[in-house]
């Protein structure tokens, strides 16, 4: 089957607009702030205690409209959230309705849990590859912070923020901003360790929160991250120094600690947002995405990594070049 290039445009971003430190957590899970520090590399995290999923999806998707004047309403648009308020109707549905009120694209929600800025950018690239669409709005937004409980799982609570990116998926790589060929992009699942992270029913108030297994979580995703960008790196005869930098998943300070640790890479080669906001699940790496292009908008030489790890266990690496 005959493909075609795709690229992908910097992502919009939104974000909770309450910063908590860890002090004021400290008082609700009665771990020490330095403690919290130590054990997340977490600073402060985003709240959005107004908005919901879809308003700070919304709010991501004009930023992008902001940064890239004159794109034309998208042939599809995918929303994938951990925390819809609702499943019918869909996620994207809601934030269509809001983004084009006289009538929108078709809309649809991707799952992969903290993954599924890859898992969607892998749908949106094989529907432009093959000629199906031309360009695809992908939004990822979270308000987690709903979903967890400082009292009976303190540590989810210690991790979690709130916030939203938006990328554009297109064939055409011209226009305001930086585009990036998606050169490689892999997803992949693992079943068998679903139980890592999940949903439980809160004992006093039986509403859902997030639990899991932090040091589980922590191996399989130092392990399993680390073994697909050493893989996707070496299929492309790339060595770590010859790549502009890693994207990665906004975890957890001491799993981007381990992954450094197992790649031999300095830390700085690792962005970081999650000291200041905390794991926006899908959304994070859009947003530490967005903001390093900001803070380096002048391409050097070598292509960017992406790698991503969720829920379910799933995950998903990519290389993107400058256009």
């Amino acid at each position: 089957m005959t493909t075609r290039p795709v690229y992908l445009r910097i992502p919009g971003r939104a974000i909770g607009s309450r910063l908590v430190d860890n002090r004021e957590l400290s008082k609700l899970t009665g771990t020490p702030p330095e403690a919290i520090f130590r054990l997340t590399g977490i600073k402060t995290r985003a709240y959005a205690p107004f908005e919901d999923e879809v308003e700070l999806g919304v709010r991501a998707a004009n930023d992008l409209f902001y940064r890239l004047p004159g794109l034309p309403k998208p042939d599809l648009l995918l929303a994938a959230t951990t925390t819809p308020g609702s499943f019918i109707p869909s996620t994207a549905a809601r934030i269509s309705s809001r983004l084009y009120p006289d009538g929108g694209p078709p809309a649809m929600d991707v799952g992969g849990s903290c993954a599924a800025f890859m898992t969607g950018i892998f749908t949106a690239r094989s529907l432009v590859a093959s000629g199906m669409a031309g360009g695809i709005l992908l939004v990822n937004t979270e308000r987690k912070t709903g979903h967890v409980c400082p009292v009976h799982t303190p540590e989810t609570a210690l991790l979690f923020g709130d916030g939203a990116s938006a990328a554009w998926i297109s064939a055409d790589p011209t226009g305001p901003g930086p585009a990036f060929f998606i050169r490689d992009l892999r997803i992949g699942a693992d079943g068998r360790n679903a139980s890592l992270i999940t949903y439980a029913p809160d004992p006093e108030t039986g509403r859902k929160i997030l639990s899991m297994d932090g040091p589980s979580l922590f191996r399989h995703a130092v392990r399993t991250l680390s073994r697909e960008i050493e893989s996707l790196l070496r299929d492309h005869g790339l060595h770590p120094n010859e790549t502009r930098a890693f994207l990665l998943h906004q975890a957890n300070g001491r799993i981007l600690d381990g992954i450094a640790s197992r790649l031999n890479l300095p830390p700085e080669r690792i962005p970081r947002t999650v000291s200041v906001y905390g794991n926006t699940s899908s959304a994070s790496l859009g947003i530490t995405l967005g903001e390093f292009l900001d803070k380096s908008p002048d391409p050097s030489p070598g292509p960017l990594v992406l790698g991503a790890i969720g829920g379910g266990i799933t995950w998903g690496v990519g290389l993107l070049d400058p256009a």
